[in-house]
This record gives structure tokens, C-alpha cells and sequence, in this order.
């Protein structure tokens, strides 16, 4: 090194010669270079992807630090890190992104070279202390995107903290999780949450309050009509995905860091957030059914020394159906602002609009032990211009503060009010004798508005820390959360019809002004809040093992007051919950995990929908589960199978009683195992596998004994997809990308007397898309076909009511980015 001239290199180790893939010839991505020195560090390559922990310092040092954890020289004259500070990186990331946030604001950019060396050098135009962005640089070899990059397109995410609500490594973590990255909800032009779940192993969509609400199976139980944003919990919602960056699942029980939920698993999406870089996106989507989509993004800074940057995501749409009298069109909404007041202090703000008007559809009846044999276009209603409408306000604002490496703190609000007006029609349960009246059915109307709203306040603090050569990673939390929901009904008889009857009558102008004026029969009103406090220790021992216990301490209040019991339907009572969780990851080589967990989940059930005139006491779930994971080609294939054992209690009031407050359980058991794997298998070539195998049964029902042994509703025992996409990167086809999936399912019953069944079906979809360059600016164009076969199958719910799924579409898009 010489000091006073103008050549500088940073402290060089050597990598070790990597041997753990040998049984798999296919991982050459494992291999590294070996040098003669005497010590010895892996050496990732520019695409792989390591833990990486630098404090903010001189960026001489950075440099230096990141060089011993990395095992690369970087050659540079030293008057160009002169005075300059880095504001450090902390997390898993590629050695190219690591390096980029060591240089964010330097002006100062990078070249990979042969030899493991990176060249650095100033970019033109950029001031070293100003610039928070960096202009695009010649890179050598492979590179390795952010993970948050919007033109990223790996199918894989090494990391998630909604299992564990710490930056956790998926492969350290004991519990099945799934993550549907952006590139996949791009490649298959998802809008709705249920796009992008179908790329989850063992979840099937429920058919939810008319279509309204997206619920769905998880593990062979029905999920309610929460979902969760950024790990939060939002009832009586549905997402619009404009501005979501990935959805991710976690499988299984998991009240110890969410508190009262569901049994099968939850459902998270995961927004975008600003960035310093800007990017700008405009697209327009149109389809089958006079389907319309428009989406915009943009990002940037607003003020670099300020640290300063917005985001805006937004999308209009205006879509028919292969339903009749069916539609809807939404708007929907997004800013978010961050603040990085210092290196170690952010605060983001975002809000979200949400306005759509929809049909009511109520789908289509069982006769005898199948689907109605009528045309899936036909609905009941008789009217187009009945529309529900809904809107949602959602406010979120989060601190997230570093007092220093060891010690990292979190807090938040987040509210949502929701406002709906409820109007339709629907249908009773079918006449099934032989006869004349065979195929009749009440047509009714339900006329409601309804209001609800949500608060959730929460603080984490995390602290690393080691006693006895044992790291650990402890996490210490609270949370405040409170949910209201009030409505008024006026429902009645409108006429009736028979649903073989291709000519059901409009309902005039007249009765329909009747209905919109007439007063509410009823007045529904319930609260649940909780506060709650957990604890959560995550143990790393020689590095391969990992130990994870916790629990949670939940105050439960739930209160109730239903109109048509007055006064007995008015009630309220108070739980106190502990909600334990141990879990275990042995890691033999770093590409292989062995997990196995307990945790235990409660939740409140759905008590007016049931008539209760009592609060029914809490369910509760336990589940055993352990599996393997893996990870190959430097984490761009992962792979995991899992086993699970699942039980819950359910209560619910005796109808053969006339006593109030009897109450009887009834009990349900799945046990399976689940096979998901996702990324890239070859250059270019990406993939999406799943397989579930689910046993979920009726175990006891002393209310309706012959149910015992039946298969739990909506869930199949076999279901799967197979989701393969080709990136050409040659002269000829450079820019084209191919794909196709196929999604199969077994037979799934509609109720727990198993009376009825929809078949078995497989479902094939393809995609064709062409990317090119214009100027500073990339053009997509794109066009899906879903369900090319035009399989027939259903969402099903209930006898009365199961809703079709869409038969072949078409959906074309052109989008332009910079």
C-alpha cells in the first residue's frame, strides 16, 4: 500500500475452497477462489447473498471492514474517500448490495474486475456529500439486484421478519413460510390477493360475503375475514396489490407474536416503501369481460440532504364479468413519506384510499350432492345497477430507531376506518323434492350500511447480545389493538324463482326504491380489544444451531349486542391468554435446515354469525410441525417439505338446548405435508412448485354426531401447481419471456356433512411477454391466458351459495418504466 501516492488497497483474506455442494454438481455457484495466504474467509460472489455488519464510519473503514467479512481487494486513489463517511449496512445481502449502501451519498461508484478485485472511482456529476443516488456504472460479471429493486426478478427472498418480527434468515427460522416475490406478482399480472396465494401450497380461496371479502382455507381451516399489512392486522378489507412489494405466508398457530387469529396461518402483504433512487412506472392492462387496469408508480427523493423521500402507487379499475348483471370498478390510492433524520433514525408515513363499488354475487346453489348443472354466467339478482360500495382509510406511521448494533427499537400506529353500504339480492336454500316447485327458491334482499374501524399500536425492541459463547437476538414487545363494528340490516322477501329458469324477472324501479327506504330490522354491534406484551429469544450456538421460545401475555375483552336477542344478546366478557412457542433449526452445512416447532394459537369465533346469544368461550389450536429446508445456487432455488399435525376447538352454542349459555365443542384435526420450492433453476429459467397432501377431519360434533369422520369443508386432500417462466438472452430472442403453469386440485366438499362436492380439476395458464429498451425508458409488453383448458370448478361456501371461477381469460398489458 503506499500512502502517500495514489494507490490504495484494502486488507485482502482468502476464501476457502468451497466443497459442500459436491453431491450436487449443479451448484456451481458454491465454488470460490482459494489464494495461498494462511487465513481463510468466504468470498461470495457479486450475486450471492451473506450477512453483512458495518457501522457507520469513515468510508475508509467501511471499506476495510467490508473487505475482511467479504474476502475482496478494492482498489481506489485514496483522495477519493478523503472526509467521506458511509452510512454502514446491516442485513443479508448481495456483496454488490452491501457495497451499494456503503457508497449511498459518496458519489462514488464501482467496477467489478477479474481477479476478486473492485475498482472504485467517482461518478461525473455528482457532488461526494450531496448524492444519495448513483448513476449507473459498468459492473463485470453477474450482478445481484436489491432485493427491493423494482427490476429485480428472482422468485426467491433469503429473508423475512414476519415470522419472526425480527430481519430473520428464512433458513433460521422454524416455521413454514412462503413469500411471493414482485416478479412473480408481474409475470402473472396479479391484482388480487388471491392471484398470488394460488402460488402457496396448501391455501384454497373461500367464497366470502358475496365475493366481497377474500378469506381463504389455510391447513385445512377456514380463515376469517382478517388479513394482515406489513404484519398488522386490518379486518373487513381487501388489498389492491398497486403497492404491494411481496405477500408472504407463515403457516400454522402463531398467536405467541400475533395474538387471537387464525389456526391455518396468516397472510401478510408487504408494501413498498420510498427509496432515494427515483423510478417511475406506468401501465395499462385490459382483458376479457371488458376488464381496464391502469396502474402509476413513482419514487424518488425530495430532499437528498434531508433525507427526504416519497413514494406514490396508485391504480384505477373498471371490469365486467362472465357473470351476469356482475362488475365492479375501484380506485385505489398510496403516498407514503420517509424521513431518514439521522443514520440511525427513520420515520415513515402512509395512507391509503380505497373506493370500489361491486356487485353482491351469491353464486350458484347445490342440488342433490353437486353444483346446480346450470350455466356459470347466470346469477339471481335480475339488475346491474346494485352495487355495494366501500371505502377505506388506512393511516400508518412507524419509527424505527438503531441505538447502536447491539440495540434497535420499533414503534407504530396504524388505523383503518371502513365505511360500506351493503345492497343485493340473494337466494334461500333450493327446493330439492321432485315435483313442480323442484328448482324454486326465496329470492331476498339484504340492504345494510355498515361501519367499522381499527387501531393497533405496537413497540418492539431487539437486542443482540452473547453470554457463554451463545448469541442471542431478544426480542422484547407490546401491542394495543381494538376493533368496532357496527351495522344496520333491512332485509326481507322479494319474490320467488326457480333457478333452471333462464327468464328471472328484474325486481321493477319501484320495489327497489321500497327496499332502499324501508327501516332496519336489525342492529349488530361487537368490540374486541387486547393489549398484550411478549418476549421472544432467538439462540445461535456454533452456528449451526438455532433455538427460538417465547410467549405471549394477551388481556382479551369482547363485547356483543345483537338486536334480535334483546336483551339476552347483549354480553361481554374478559380472557387472559399465555400463548407459548419453541422452535428448533439444526443447520449441517449452510444449505440445509432441520426444523421442528410447537406453537399454540386462540381466537374468538364469528358469534352473531351463529345466532349466539352468548359470547361462546375462545378456541384454541396447537401444532406440531418440523420439516427441512434448503438452498441452492447461492440461495436462488429454495426448497422445503414440512410435516404438520394442527387441532382446534371450536365452541358453539346447542341448538337442542333452551338454555342460553350451553355450549358444546366441536373439534377438527389436520395433519399433512406441504412441498413448496421457488427461484431459478438454470439461467434464466425460473420456477414455482407446490404440493399439499391435507387430512383434515371432523373429530367430534355432539351437535351433529354423524359429521364426525367427514372431511373438513372446502379443503382437497391432494392439491398442487407447477409455475415455469424462460428469460431468452440471446441475439435472436433477447427480451422475450415464455410461461406457463398448471394448477390441480382434488375434490373439495362445501360442508361438514360432506352433502355436496365440486370435482377435481387441473387448470392450465400461459404467459408471453417482450421487454426492450427505449432510450433512458424499458417497454413490456405482455399478455396472460388463464385457465387455456376452460376447467370448470367453484369457490365454494355453503349449499346456498358457491361462486364459478372464471373461465378462459385473456389479459394483455404495456408498461414503461424509468
Amino acid at each position: 500500500m503506499r500512502k502517500n501516492g495514489t494507490l490504495s488497497r484494502t486488507p485482502v483474506t482468502l476464501a476457502k475452497r468451497s466443497t459442500a455442494m459436491g453431491m450436487l454438481p449443479l451448484c456451481l455457484g458454491w465454488l470460490a477462489i482459494a489464494t495461498p495466504l494462511s487465513t481463510h474467509a468466504e468470498t461470495p460472489t457479486a450475486d450471492s447473498t451473506r450477512s453483512f455488519n458495518i457501522a457507520p464510519q469513515p468510508l475508509y473503514s467501511a471499506l476495510s471492514a467490508l473487505a475482511e467479512q467479504s474476502g475482496v481487494q478494492f482498489v481506489y486513489n485514496s483522495a477519493l474517500v478523503k472526509g467521506v463517511s458511509s452510512p454502514g449496512v446491516s442485513g443479508r445481502y448481495s456483496l454488490e448490495g452491501a457495497l451499494q449502501r456503503l457508497l449511498a451519498g459518496s458519489g462514488i461508484g464501482y467496477r467489478f474486475n477479474s481477479g476478486n478485485t473492485v475498482t472504485l472511482q467517482r461518478m461525473t456529476g455528482l457532488d461526494p456529500q450531496s448524492a444519495t443516488t448513483m448513476q449507473a456504472v459498468t459492473v463485470v460479471g453477474k450482478t445481484n439486484l436489491d432485493p427491493d429493486d423494482p427490476y429485480n426478478l428472482s422468485y426467491t427472498r433469503t429473508n423475512t421478519a414476519l415470522a419472526t418480527k425480527t430481519d430473520t434468515p428464512i433458513m433460521e427460522t422454524p416455521a413454514s413460510i412462503q413469500v411471493v416475490n414482485k416478479a412473480v406478482l408481474h409475470d402473472q399480472q396479479s391484482y388480487r390477493l388471491q392471484d398470488a396465494i394460488k402460488n402457496v401450497s396448501g391455501v384454497q380461496s373461500y367464497h366470502s360475503y358475496g365475493g366481497d371479502h377474500e378469506q381463504f382455507v389455510m391447513r385445512g381451516f377456514l380463515q376469517s375475514t382478517v388479513n394482515y399489512r406489513n404484519g398488522i392486522r386490518i379486518p373487513f378489507t381487501k388489498f389492491d396489490l398497486a403497492n404491494v412489494e411481496r405477500v408472504e405466508v407463515i403457516k400454522g398457530a402463531s398467536a405467541m407474536l400475533f395474538g387471537f387469529g387464525d389456526p391455518g396461518g396468516l397472510i401478510s402483504t408487504v408494501t413498498k416503501q420510498p427509496s432515494s433512487t427515483p423510478y417511475y412506472s406506468l401501465e395499462q392492462r385490459f382483458g376479457s369481460y371488458d376488464f381496464y387496469r391502469t396502474e402509476a408508480s413513482a419514487t424518488g427523493p425530495i430532499s437528498k440532504e434531508a433525507g427526504l423521500n416519497y413514494r406514490l402507487d396508485m391504480s384505477y379499475l373498471d371490469t365486467g364479468s362472465f357473470r351476469q348483471n356482475m362488475g365492479n370498478d375501484r380506485i385505489f390510492f398510496a403516498p407514503t413519506l420517509s424521513w431518514e433524520a439521522t443514520t440511525d433514525t427513520k420515520f415513515t408515513l402512509s395512507y391509503e384510499y380505497f373506493d370500489e363499488n361491486n356487485a353482491y354475487d351469491y353464486g350458484i346453489p347445490a342440488v342433490g350432492n353437486q353444483l346446480a348443472r346450470i350455466p356459470i354466467s347466470r346469477t339471481f339478482v335480475g339488475r346491474s345497477d346494485l352495487r355495494n360500495s366501500t371505502t377505506n382509510n388506512l393511516v400508518d406511521f412507524r419509527i424505527d430507531h438503531r441505538i447502536n448494533d447491539q440495540v434497535k427499537l420499533n414503534a407504530g400506529v396504524v388505523s383503518s376506518q371502513y365505511q360500506k353500504y351493503w345492497q343485493g339480492f340473494y337466494t334461500g336454500r333450493v327446493n330439492e323434492t321432485p315435483g313442480n316447485s323442484f328448482g324454486n327458491v326465496a329470492r331476498n334482499y339484504w340492504f345494510s350500511p355498515e361501519n367499522a374501524e381499527s387501531l393497533t399500536a405496537w413497540v418492539n425492541g431487539t437486542f443482540d447480545f452473547e453470554t457463554y459463547g451463545i448469541k442471542h437476538k431478544l426480542l422484547l414487545g407490546g401491542e394495543y389493538y381494538n376493533s368496532q363494528l357496527k351495522y344496520q340490516v333491512a332485509s326481507g322477501n322479494v319474490d320467488t324463482i326457480n333457478i333452471f329458469n333462464p327468464n328471472i324477472s328484474a325486481v321493477s324501479d319501484a320495489q327497489v326504491s321500497q327496499i332502499r327506504n324501508a327501516s332496519y330490522n336489525d342492529v349488530i354491534a361487537t368490540e374486541n380489544t387486547s393489549k398484550a406484551i411478549y418476549v421472544q429469544d432467538q439462540m445461535k450456538l456454533w452456528d449451526k444451531l438455532h433455538i427460538m421460545g417465547g410467549f405471549r401475555y394477551d388481556w382479551v375483552d369482547r363485547m356483543q349486542d345483537l338486536s334480535w336477542w334483546a336483551p339476552a344478546g347483549k354480553d361481554a366478557r374478559n380472557d387472559d391468554v399465555v400463548s407459548p412457542r419453541v422452535g428448533i433449526v439444526y443447520q449441517p452445512v449452510e444449505w440445509l435446515s432441520l426444523f421442528g416447532s410447537f406453537t399454540e394459537s386462540f381466537g374468538p369465533a364469528n358469534d352473531y354469525d351463529n345466532g349466539g346469544r352468548k359470547l361462546y368461550d375462545l378456541f384454541n389450536a396447537t401444532q406440531f410441525e418440523g420439516g427441512v429446508k434448503t438452498q441452492f445456487f447461492d440461495g436462488k432455488l429454495n426448497a422445503s417439505v414440512a410435516y404438520f399435525d394442527l387441532e382446534r376447538t371450536q365452541f358453539f352454542q346447542d341448538p337442542n338446548s333452551n338454555l342460553i349459555n350451553v355450549q358444546v365443542p366441536v373439534k377438527g384435526s389436520s395433519k399433512g405435508v406441504e412441498f413448496d420450492i421457488q427461484g431459478q433453476i438454470y439461467e434464466g429459467l425460473s420456477m414455482i412448485g407446490t404440493y399439499a397432501y391435507t387430512n383434515a377431519k371432523v373429530t367430534e360434533d355432539t351437535t351433529a354426531p354423524a359429521n364426525v369422520g367427514n372431511r373438513m369443508p372446502f379443503a382437497p386432500n391432494h392439491q398442487g401447481s407447477a409455475w415455469l417462466k424462460y428469460d431468452f438472452d440471446g441475439e435472436l430472442l433477447k427480451g422475450f419471456s415464455v410461461g406457463a403453469g398448471v394448477y390441480v386440485s382434488g375434490r373439495r366438499y362445501g360442508d361438514a356433512a360432506n352433502s355436496y362436492f365440486d370435482r377435481s380439476y387441473a387448470r392450465l395458464d400461459l404467459m408471453a411477454a417482450y421487454k426492450r429498451k427505449l432510450g433512458d425508458m424499458n417497454l413490456t409488453t405482455q399478455v396472460n391466458v388463464n385457465n387455456v383448458n376452460d376447467a370448470e370448478y367453484y369457490v365454494l361456501r355453503s349449499r346456498r351459495t358457491n361462486l364459478p371461477a372464471e373461465p378462459l381469460t385473456v389479459m394483455g398489458s404495456i408498461r414503461l418504466e424509468y
